[in-house]
């Protein structure tokens, strides 16, 4: 079979959040299908990373280098998909860009129109986060000119070329929004969630004391800093919770990370240091009885959580903010677990001994959700959409 699947991440270089996880998913997928895979991640990749993955490091990301104009950090992801990628393609190759912003979505089209008919393979450009909603008004407006620019050069794509570019997201919200800045439909896909060891385990000791844990790297946007206080006020509340921390400053004012640091060393805290490969990441969350998500709203109103889904497939209630895509899993019905409405500590902790005192009816509706996360998300779907959305955009074969 001439095909295979081309993974192209230039900001895949350490061990840090799901980045990894994902493209290992990827590596076992198409293995199972009898498809090559080709993996291109940050000339930067770590050691370790390239010791858990086969891959080529020589990507470098110039997205976010503000001080060049759109064009220039276009045309400088055009010039590295024309040196890494061309000399690799296949005829009827797929390829995938799984963390697009409008700057790979423009470079991926440009790019395609200027490779030959016969070798342009079948891309994906899936977006996950509206980035541009997060940063204040000057920061939108920014980045909505440059989807204008985005939209204008799609627009003008010849219709064999537009065929070949696949456009998606993975929630409805984010679909909508997109396909208004785009002027054009996109694909809501699964979840590309790695399902390896992320299984139900067994129930934990009866009568053990309730384990929080906070998992994922320590971001601002993800709430880390809230921590010391929020445990300070379940030990105002008399609430009977233990809290287990993964540790990774992603990017975190230092003294904040410090003062994590700190927590983890008093009674019932515990920390986990460091980015994590599959089975302690795993082993690390089947200690838990419920995940905590400490989240700000607007960075995850439409974006989804892997690590919310992981616990889904664990079988594992959360505790999540009210407005996120993560709390319209538990009021669907998806997920089970705890609403909290504000952001103070005192909210939060509140939200935390409902969970305590209701843990064993949201374990059980937990458990009982597994089944659905396993069987409806994950890559193989994910690549099942893709080939099925192919053959639709195929020309029949007499």
């Amino acid at each position: 079979m001439n095909t295979r699947l081309i993974f192209f991440n230039q900001r895949l270089w350490d061990l840090s959040g799901h980045r990894l996880a994902q493209a290992l998913g990827f590596l076992a997928a198409t293995r199972r299908r009898g498809i090559p895979a080709l993996l291109f991640v940050s000339e930067s990749a770590t050691p370790e990373l390239r010791g858990a993955l086969p891959c080529r490091p020589v990507l470098h990301d110039p997205v976010f280098q503000l001080g060049r104009s759109f064009d220039q950090r276009t045309a400088d992801l055009v010039a590295m998909l024309h040196r890494h990628v061309d000399p690799e393609l296949w005829p009827g190759d797929r390829l995938l860009h799984p963390v697009a912003t409008q700057c790979e979505a423009r470079a991926l089209a440009i790019w395609l129109a200027e490779l030959p008919h016969a070798k342009r393979p079948w891309t994906v450009v899936l977006f996950v986060s509206d980035r541009w909603n997060r940063y204040g008004i000057a920061e939108r407006e920014r980045q909505l000119r440059e989807f204008q620019v985005l939209a204008a050069d799609l627009a003008g794509l010849a219709p064999d070329v537009q065929k070949k570019i696949l456009f998606a997201t993975y929630t409805e919200g984010l679909r909508e929004e997109l396909t208004t800045l785009l002027g054009m439909e996109l694909l809501q896909m699964p979840f590309t969630v790695n399902l390896d060891l992320m299984s139900p385990g067994p129930h934990r000791p009866a009568g053990s004391r309730p384990v929080a844990c906070c998992a994922g790297g320590a971001r601002p946007e993800k709430g880390f800093q809230k921590i010391p206080a929020i445990v300070a006020e379940c030990r105002r509340r008399s609430i009977e919770v233990d809290f287990l921390l993964q540790l990774l400053n992603e990017q975190l004012p230092q003294d904040a990370f410090e003062e994590l640091c700190r927590l983890s060393q008093e009674p019932g805290i515990r920390a986990i240091h460091g980015g994590l490969n599959r089975a302690p990441y795993r082993a690390m969350l089947a200690e838990a009885d419920f995940l905590l998500f400490p989240y700000d709203r607007i960075p995850y109103r439409q974006r989804n959580s892997d690590v919310l889904i992981e616990a889904c497939l664990m079988g594992l209630p959360v505790v999540v903010p009210s407005e996120t895509w993560l709390s319209s899993q538990v009021d669907s019905g998806a997920a089970a677990g705890i609403v909290f409405d504000s952001e103070d500590a005192g909210s939060i902790a509140a939200a935390i001994g409902r969970c305590v005192a209701e843990l064993p009816a949201l374990s059980r509706q937990a458990r009982s959700k597994a089944s659905y996360w396993r069987e409806n998300q994950g890559i193989e779907p994910f690549l099942d959409r893709f080939e099925l959305e192919i053959r639709r955009r195929s020309p029949v074969q007499p």
